[in-house]
């Protein structure tokens, strides 16, 4: 699977070419990762790479005296340490299951419509195209 994403790792697409910033390949697959949610709440999360964190002797978070940015492991060349993938929502959940349920409802209208057409196309001997999606 391919995700999509814009500079802020935030999800546009997925398994749809894009031509943004950044595109990871998952081993994942789309439900194993994201269930049976809708494209659009998947739009709701970021998909980011993460780094190891410099700490203080304290165990604290070390972090640049100017601008209180926290500081990452780095190897001889100043490349950050990589330790994988963070995969999270950044839209609030509650949003996200709103916008879940109305897909979700919006099948279930989707479906009902097309057993109608379905229902009609048989009694009146016309054969009409359904949408099966």
């Amino acid at each position: 699977m391919k995700i999509y994403t814009n500079s802020n790792y935030e999800i546009l697409s997925i398994d749809s070419f894009l031509d943004y910033c950044f595109v990871f390949d998952v081993e994942q697959s789309r439900n194993e990762l994201f269930g049976t949610l809708c494209d659009a709440c998947i739009q709701g999360y970021k998909y980011e790479p993460q780094y190891e964190f410099l700490f203080n002797e304290d165990g604290s978070n070390a972090r640049n005296e100017k601008t209180g940015e926290l500081l990452y492991k780095t190897d001889d060349s100043g490349s950050k340490f990589f330790i994988g993938y963070a995969c999270y929502p950044f839209v609030d959940h509650k949003t996200l299951m709103l916008i879940q349920k109305q897909y979700e409802d919006s099948q279930k209208q989707v479906q009902a419509l097309n057993a109608q057409i379905e229902y009609l196309s048989m009694i009146s001997g016309i054969e009409a195209e359904v949408n099966h999606e």
